[in-house]
């Protein structure tokens, strides 16, 4: 899904603040609540979303969601939004200023995708492999995809390493569709 330049500006907005106020590491606590919090919740998401729920009502859910939660920099960004009418933007402002923050520290989000899940010790090599390629830290996303069959996928800078047994047995098919031979029956 593509960020719009809103969701930057308010991510930019809010990480700023932040960042002016001392409070980086309680707004980044914040940001990851918020996130779990409606990565958890479709009925959260959708009443975001929703045009039929007055501005008022969604502010009033997101004081009772949230104030207990969250501190009074974010809460007050979250009622800015509700107020402006971009509550709906939500969830790509709080991916946008985690990628701020992880830019700040040099760090560096690499999904791997296997066809089971990974034990701790593969997931050891492949971070510590990850660290050495970027010369700082990486965070390590999981994905199983039993559609590889085995191997991995890398994603990683917008560029991907598949070393999948799928990516293998697609390259073999194509090998032998696009060998010119004459079978012999």
């Amino acid at each position: 899904m593509a960020t719009s330049r809103a969701s930057i500006r308010y991510a930019k907005s809010l990480f700023t603040l932040a960042e002016k106020q001392g409070g980086l590491e309680e707004m980044e606590v914040d940001v990851r609540t918020v996130q779990a919090a409606i990565a958890g919740s479709d009925e959260l998401e959708l009443m975001l979303k929703s045009p039929v729920i007055k501005p008022d009502v969604k502010e009033r859910i997101l004081k009772l969601i949230f104030a207990e939660n969250v501190g009074e920099l974010s809460m007050s960004f979250l009622s800015i939004l509700v107020r402006k009418g971009r509550e709906s933007l939500l969830p790509s402002i709080m991916d946008e200023a985690l990628g701020l923050i992880r830019n700040m520290r040099n760090v560096k989000t690499a999904e791997v995708r296997t066809a089971v899940p990974m034990n701790d010790a593969i997931r050891e090599r492949v971070t510590a492999a990850l660290r050495k390629m970027h010369e700082g830290e990486v965070e390590l996303e999981e994905r199983v995809d039993a559609s590889l069959i085995g191997g991995f996928q890398l994603l990683m800078d917008n560029r991907m390493l598949d070393a999948s047994i799928k990516r293998e047995i697609e390259l073999l098919r194509r090998r032998i569709n696009d060998h010119d031979y004459e079978p012999e029956f």
